[in-house]
């Protein structure tokens, strides 16, 4: 009976242990993305809060308001492009780290949040997060330069 009792606490405090929070390294970082002025949005905005977690990830939360209705976007990190050497969202800079998280249909509203985590050492180059609709890599009515 003690070492049923016993294995069931291990038991619990081994699962507990598996359901702690990932511990943060750096703090938080807010950026606001700005409206790229794209034909058929209007005034779309929201932020873009990154933080670098001691396992060597990073956790990123996109927040977009104004977006088309019922409309499938993707985000990325991008290095800087050539196109501009000032304007990091206008530079056309290749994507670094993959996508964040996975593509997302915004609301009937067109309100988007989108989540991911990448590793951090795959954003060293990062300048810029823009946010894309999915069917139209072209359309980036978001982006926050970093």
């Amino acid at each position: 009976m003690k070492k049923r009792a016993l294995l069931a606490l291990v038991g619990t405090v081994a699962l507990a242990a598996c359901n702690q929070a990932p511990d943060v390294s750096g703090k938080s970082v807010t950026k606001n993305f700005t409206d790229q002025k794209l034909t058929g949005y209007t005034a779309p905005s929201g932020t873009a809060v990154f933080v670098d977690l001691t396992g060597g990830d990073r956790r990123t939360t996109l927040t977009v308001k104004g977006l088309k209705p019922n409309t499938d976007y993707l985000a990325h990190y991008h290095k800087m492009g050539t196109a501009s050497t000032t304007d990091a969202c206008k530079s056309n800079g290749d994507v670094v780290g993959g996508m964040i998280g996975m593509t997302t249909k915004s609301n009937a509203s067109g309100d988007l949040t989108i989540k991911g985590f990448q590793m951090t050492a795959d954003l060293k180059d990062a300048k810029y997060i823009n946010v894309h609709e999915a069917n139209a890599l072209a359309n980036v009515p978001v982006c926050a330069p970093l």
